[in-house]
């Protein structure tokens, strides 16, 4: 480890031998891994949020899609099937907030049917109190309170964009009486605020009230959704609302596919980059190490082997894409709240930053080898020589 650390002045002098250049080329790098984090965290994000779908939980919604409303009578039946433990009413409340671009994401429930459904949610017993206390209240994720700025006591204006209130508007304000950890992996609630669903439908206009989006169902035996969603389904079979039941992780896949092939995307894009990369990174490095070849033939009079310069130079290309890899990934992870504040989605970072480097090693290995091994075979005469 000694021996190598004597030479990091000299490959560091070599890679800011020319300062415009490897500043360029590094930004260059840079902003390709910041668009590659940006990506990944997307990705990973939606993948994260099939793998944890809860496998005792189902969902109804209509067959047209999941915002065409369904009658609230209808939980009552699907109740009375076998093998589900308790229905929940669910309405999605989302949209923008102070600003066209930004969204946060809401959804109106009754608080004792989403405590049933979600034992795992971190409710304290006080602010389960205060929400079902209080007919305007709200619980925000300390994720959307820490991005919206709002803390307990506020006033929290709500504008969703399927649902007008009686008096002509959208708003629909609530009052925040608490704070819950949020967990975006959960496709029921996720971060959403949370408010009351009682509250929100006495105030919709016509003809909202009495309905809902869909209905969450809580089973006994997972191992029995497909038998109980189709039990389910007959309810309604021949009726004016034909609904479409289904677990939780087929409703995180649909919404993964909603979004298109997200995954492939990611892919091609970080694909068309990556070559993108080879070439510019290629072309500055073969054109460092032609300008450098009379240095190169005088570290090899001074007794530099063939190894050591072929090394030096590829470990010259290590430096500056690891160093710029690192740099962009890190800046792709300080992105993530401001994406998140626009989609309402939140990122997850994942494996990232391994796969960035990785990523980063391979284009500084291919890129470097060619002027490495030109290096490593050039004669100490041609060297000097200038040829």
């Amino acid at each position: 480890m000694v021996a190598a650390m004597k030479f990091l002045p000299l490959i560091w002098a070599g890679m800011w031998r020319r300062p415009a250049r490897t500043a360029l080329t590094m930004v260059s790098v840079v902003s390709a891994f910041v668009l590659f984090g940006v990506l990944q965290g997307f990705s990973s994000g939606l993948h994260q949020l099939i793998a944890s779908a809860h496998a005792d939980r189902l969902v109804t919604q209509s067959q047209v899609s999941n915002i065409d409303p369904l009658p609230v009578a209808m939980a009552a039946d699907i109740g009375r099937t076998p093998g589900v433990k308790l229905v929940g009413k669910l309405l999605y409340f989302g949209g923008p907030f102070r600003r066209p671009g930004e969204f946060i994401g809401a959804t109106a429930m009754d608080p004792d049917e989403l405590r049933g459904l979600d034992d795992q949610l971190k409710v304290t017993p006080a602010e389960w109190a205060a929400l079902k206390a209080r007919r305007t209240g709200a619980l925000i994720s300390t994720e959307n309170a820490k991005l919206y700025d709002l803390k307990v006591g506020d006033r929290l204006p709500l504008n969703p964009q399927f649902w007008a209130n009686r008096d002509g508007t959208h708003l629909f304000p609530v009052d925040i009486v608490g704070l819950y950890q949020g967990d975006d992996t959960d496709p029921m609630i996720g971060s959403n605020v949370i408010l009351n669903y009682d509250y929100v439908d006495q105030l919709r206009a016509p003809p909202g009230p009495g309905t809902v989006n869909v209905f969450i169902e809580r089973i006994a035996d997972p191992r029995q959704a497909s038998q109980i969603a189709a039990a389910i389904d007959r309810l309604s079979i021949n009726s004016a609302h034909p609904t479409r039941t289904f677990s939780e992780r087929q409703l995180a896949q649909e919404s993964v596919s909603s979004l298109g092939q997200v995954g492939l995307a990611v892919q091609m894009i970080a694909s068309a980059v990556f070559f993108a990369l080879l070439f510019s990174v290629g072309a500055v490095m073969v054109q460092s190490g032609r300008e450098r070849t009379s240095e190169f033939a005088v570290l090899k009079t001074l007794g530099y082997t063939d190894r050591l310069v072929f090394a030096l130079i590829l470990v010259e290309a290590l430096i500056l894409c690891l160093l710029a890899a690192t740099l962009g990934l890190a800046a792709s992870r300080g992105l993530y709240p401001v994406v998140m504040k626009v989609t309402g989605f939140r990122l997850t970072a994942g494996p990232i930053f391994a796969a960035g480097l990785a990523v980063a090693a391979v284009l500084a290995l291919v890129t470097g080898s060619i002027p490495a091994w030109r290096a490593s075979r050039l004669s100490i005469v041609d060297g000097l020589a200038g040829r």
